[in-house]
């Protein structure tokens, strides 16, 4: 098939007898260019189908007016409404997002950042995948200059600008309110550990157990990928064997596969088992009994990781010493934890 030449300022500029600077100009609403030659060039613009050259524009502009953004999955909840709180404020800047999904995989990352980097873009926004071990593939964006923030997972060892959840709170938020509903045998399903909200989320659960005095077992302690396929094999292994009077989970889609495989067994939730899991998201008001869970705000935390990069953009921020932001997090108590009567129970 014969590929269709693109149009360009100089086919417009034929078209109107005009300079191909002129075309230029008023494409971009130049002041000097009067209002009705602007519009004349932009309605034929539109009829022509003509697409700006980015790139070209980019590399005289030193501009691109694009952010890349890499993330593990855009189908998870918190992921996609951390998205939408990016796009926000990008468009509120003027700024276009262009995103890559890792599929939890550190090569695809890495080849996500290289891509981005080729296409010019003027700051990155990432969240490692689970199993990312540093962030050395960034450094030709930390030798040119280009921004990146990374925000929610961010390797070990990391030492740029960040935005994260308090991860340890939530742990130990989490595992104190099973404590304080009778709950001394305490599961933790967590991710991998070489990356920091899993960590911390594990360190929070070893906090309260400490200061409720219950001591630690490492076997209680189940690493995973977190989803509902390997989070349910784990809970039959579990369930096989003993029913632990507590479950703390790293994410809502574990937690969640936990309550299913109870039912199925016929353990009863939370009357035999009490769970809590990370994340709030939307499953967790509808699965029965519905989820107890830490909040930590995705929406806000993408707002905040695009402002932050933003005003490194534009040089509004001190860049000697990284920016470190940590947003606060919340239970939020439903009936996964507590036995009451329907409609007695007030959720959150």
């Amino acid at each position: 098939m014969k590929q269709r030449n693109r149009t360009t300022i100089y086919d417009i500029a034929r078209a109107l007898n005009l300079s191909p600077s002129t075309i230029s100009r008023a494409l971009q609403h130049h002041p000097l260019i009067n209002a009705l030659t602007r519009e004349r060039v932009q309605q034929l613009a539109e009829e022509m189908g003509y697409v700006p050259n980015w790139i070209a524009s980019s590399l005289r502009k030193r501009r691109s007016n694009i952010i890349g953004l890499i993330v593990p999955r855009t189908s998870v909840y918190f992921q996609s409404t951390a998205i939408s709180g990016v796009q926000h404020i990008a468009h509120r800047h003027g700024y276009s997002i262009v995103i890559g999904q890792s599929e939890e995989n550190m090569e695809m990352e890495r080849e996500l950042a290289k891509t981005f980097f080729s296409l010019r873009v003027d700051g990155l926004l990432a969240v490692s995948s689970m199993f990312t071990p540093n962030a050395d593939y960034l450094s030709p964006y930390v030798k040119n200059n280009i921004p990146v923030v990374l925000y929610d997972r961010i390797p070990n060892g990391f030492t740029g600008h960040s935005i994260t959840g308090d991860d340890f709170h939530g742990g130990f938020l989490a595992t104190e309110h099973l404590i304080h509903h009778d709950c001394k045998n305490i599961m933790h399903i967590t991710g991998e550990l070489t990356c920091n909200l899993y960590q911390q989320r594990l360190d929070g659960y070893k906090a309260a157990l400490r200061k409720y005095q219950i001591p630690f077992n490492q076997n209680n302690v189940h690493v995973c990928n977190l989803t509902l396929e390997t989070a349910t094999e784990i809970a039959e292994e579990i369930f096989s064997t003993q029913v632990p009077d507590g479950i703390f989970t790293a994410n809502d889609t574990a937690a969640i596969a936990f309550i299913q495989t109870a039912h199925k067994l016929g353990i009863s939730i939370p009357q035999q088992v009490k769970v809590v899991g990370y994340s709030n998201d939307l499953s967790s008001r509808i699965v029965s009994p519905s989820l107890t869970t830490i909040e930590q705000s995705g929406y806000k935390m993408g707002e905040k990781a695009a402002e932050t990069l933003i005003r490194l953009l534009n040089n509004e921020l001190e860049t000697e010493s990284p920016v470190n932001y940590i947003f606060d997090v919340e239970l939020i108590a439903r009936n996964s934890t507590a036995y009451v009567k329907l409609n007695t129970l007030k959720e959150g």
